[in-house]
C-alpha cells in the first residue's frame, strides 16, 4: 500500500461551524493514520489557534501556519522552523494604504506576536485572553 500524505485546512474543511472536529472525522483520520498515512494541518491560523487541533488529533507531523509563512514541527525542536514573514517594505506600504479606507484597526502578527496600528485595551484583552486559555 502506498503512504500518503493528507494535509488538511481547519476553517471551513476540517472544523465543523461551531469550530470543532466532529467525531466522524475525527475517526476517519484515526483510520487513515492507523494504516500508515500521515495527517497534517496547513491553515492560515497562527499556531496558537491550532495547537488545540493538532493535539487533539494526536498528530505527529509538522503544521503550517500563516498559510505557509511558519513551518514547524511541534514534536521536533530540531526539525526546524520555516519562517518566512511579509517584507516589512510590503507591510507598511499596506498600512499606508489602509488610511484610504475606514477601519477600525490593523492587527499584524509574527509567530506569537501580535501588533496593533491604534492601541486598543479591547483588542488587547480578547488576545490576551486567548491565550492564557490556549
Amino acid at each position: 500500500m502506498d503512504k500518503h500524505l493528507i494535509v488538511l485546512d481547519l476553517d471551513g474543511t476540517l472544523l465543523t461551524d461551531e469550530k470543532k472536529i466532529s467525531p466522524r472525522t475525527k475517526k476517519a483520520l484515526q483510520q487513515v493514520m492507523e494504516k500508515g498515512h500521515e495527517v497534517m494541518i496547513a491553515t492560515g491560523r497562527p499556531y496558537r489557534a491550532s495547537d488545540m487541533y493538532y493535539q487533539e488529533l494526536n498528530l505527529h507531523t509538522p503544521i503550517v501556519n500563516f498559510n505557509g509563512a511558519f513551518v514547524h514541527h511541534p514534536l521536533q525542536n530540531d526539525w526546524g522552523p520555516f519562517h518566512e514573514p511579509m517584507d516589512l517594505d510590503v507591510a507598511l506600504s499596506i498600512i499606508e494604504a489602509c488610511h484610504k479606507f475606514s477601519f477600525f484597526n490593523i492587527i499584524a502578527e509574527v509567530i506569537d506576536d501580535v501588533y496593533f496600528h491604534y492601541h486598543d485595551e479591547r483588542l488587547i484583552e480578547i488576545f490576551s485572553f486567548w491565550r492564557a486559555f490556549h
